[in-house]
């Protein structure tokens, strides 16, 4: 039994394994250690805690540029090109649509300048006659007014606004709403 005794009352250094009489125990790892071994211990605790805030603040930097520029990630690239896509297709779909209606609109143009000029020249020659009376100049003012009239009314042509979509609708799926 002396020896399971010695054993139980044996006051060996956790780091140096030698018997000492005087130990103090490490609350963190509930070692036992020399007052020579002691200072090493807490050093390497000392070193570790740094390590710890080193890393702490690396990871903020890093919290901190993301912060700054949104556009690095990934995602917002996309929805950004996205946008830029979208964008092109609605200029582009804008300006067939006008090249559109500027063909007609000039045709009709034209056209109501050679009635126009027909109108001036017969105009011009009943003046130049002097051979009108009140129903000719009725007849003037109707056809002028219908010319009017004319350039006035809006074009055969509409606007439809079709529901297919031409731009792809985007939006964001979090990983909390695919999950559940």
């Amino acid at each position: 039994m002396y020896t399971a005794t010695a054993a139980i009352n044996s006051k060996q250094c956790f780091i140096c394994k030698k018997d000492r009489t005087n130990l103090y125990p490490c609350e963190g790892c509930s070692e036992k250690l020399c007052l020579t071994d002691l200072p090493t211990h807490h050093q390497e605790h000392v070193l570790e805690l740094e390590k710890i805030v080193t890393d702490c603040d690396t990871f903020q930097q890093c919290i901190n540029e993301q912060e700054k520029d949104l556009n690095h990630y990934s995602l917002v690239k996309q929805v950004n090109e996205w946008e830029r896509d979208s964008i092109t297709k609605i200029k582009q779909t804008a300006e067939d649509c006008r090249q559109k209606l500027i063909k007609p609109t000039d045709d009709n143009i034209a056209e109501i300048k050679k009635k126009l000029n027909k109108f001036i020249t017969d105009l011009r020659k009943k003046r130049d006659d002097d051979d009108f009376h009140e129903i000719h100049l009725k007849e003037l003012r109707m056809l002028l007014e219908e010319l009017k009239k004319e350039l006035e009314q809006p074009l055969n042509v509409a606007i439809l606004e079709e529901p297919t979509s031409f731009i792809i609708k985007i939006s964001i799926i979090t990983k909390a709403s695919i999950s559940g």
